[in-house]
């Protein structure tokens, strides 16, 4: 008989989608760990956009109003006596999520692949020439998976949600202030080059979760690809997500027989039950008591 989940414990199964359970199943995998947070209020929700001059998208709003980012660890057993820690799925505290700090512009000009709007007609005119000595591919916009690149402009925005092993930034991007739909990009720091990840934040959680959490998962979508210690990991607990046809290389997430996707649900984005709040309070009070 299942043991019923307390209110706490489903709306992190509901938020991860059933993550934790799944992986404790795993043959070799243990120490999986989940650090809770707790939820921001309006206030601060707000405070954080009027300071950068830009929007949230309503579901990475209600996810922040539900909990402040969140740290899910797990370890691997390579051996009796050598455990080591290599799943990891961190989404920062808001107050982490900041501008990135190289000019955007500079950073957009040495950029490979992505497409910048001159601001005179002589940068028209440079603009138009340069193009033509570049590949078919980074003159048209797009990436390796042939997924648009940003358009950025000087009233572009883009701020950095994770390091992926010094080797690349995820990104998320407004191409304008007025904007609030960014996407997701992951920003390769050797070549500058944009690579798409997704539309939507609800899609990036999601695809973090698919990906098990396993080390530098977003670089199966970079140029300079995994590092082979994590590929073997790959090979070993999901090896469908290194198929060169497999679906997310074409950014087709619509759920297959084959590999069935959880669809995330917004529902689930919601401020923690009362019930939990007043233990939380009840608990700490009574720390401070003794």
């Amino acid at each position: 008989m299942n043991k019923k989940l307390s209110p706490e414990d489903a709306f992190y199964e509901n938020l991860t989608l059933g993550l934790i359970r799944t992986l404790s199943n795993v043959p070799r995998v243990c120490n999986v760990t989940l650090e809770r947070r707790q939820p921001l209020n309006a206030c601060q929700v707000v405070n954080w956009e009027q300071r950068h001059c830009v929007y949230l998208p309503e579901d990475m709003k209600k996810f922040y109003l539900s909990s402040d980012g969140f740290i899910l660890n797990w370890s691997y057993q390579y051996a009796p006596n050598d455990i080591r820690r290599v799943g990891h799925i961190h989404f920062p505290h808001l107050l982490q999520v900041t501008l990135l700090r190289e000019n955007i512009e500079t950073t957009a000009s040495h950029s490979s692949n992505s497409t910048v709007l001159p601001t005179s007609n002589s940068d028209s005119l440079g603009a138009a020439s340069s193009s033509q000595s570049l590949p078919a591919s980074v003159a048209s916009g797009k990436d390796k998976w042939g997924n648009a690149t940003p358009i950025i402009t000087a009233k572009s925005k883009i701020f950095e949600i994770n390091n992926v092993n010094e080797v690349a930034k995820v990104c998320m991007l407004y191409e304008s202030t007025s904007s609030n739909n960014p996407k997701f990009y992951l920003l390769e720091l050797g070549t500058l080059s944009w690579q798409f990840l997704a539309d939507t934040f609800s899609e990036y959680l999601r695809m973090a979760i698919a990906h098990l959490g396993l080390p530098y998962w977003e670089l199966c979508f970079s140029t300079c690809g995994l590092p082979s210690w994590t590929e073997q990991l790959f090979l070993l607990l999901a090896p469908h997500l290194l198929e060169e046809h497999e679906q997310r290389r074409g950014r087709v997430l619509n759920p297959a027989c084959e590999h069935p996707y959880n669809i995330i649900d917004p529902n689930i984005f919601r401020g923690k039950p009362k019930s939990v709040a007043k233990a939380v309070t009840s608990s700490t009070k009574q720390n401070h008591n003794k």
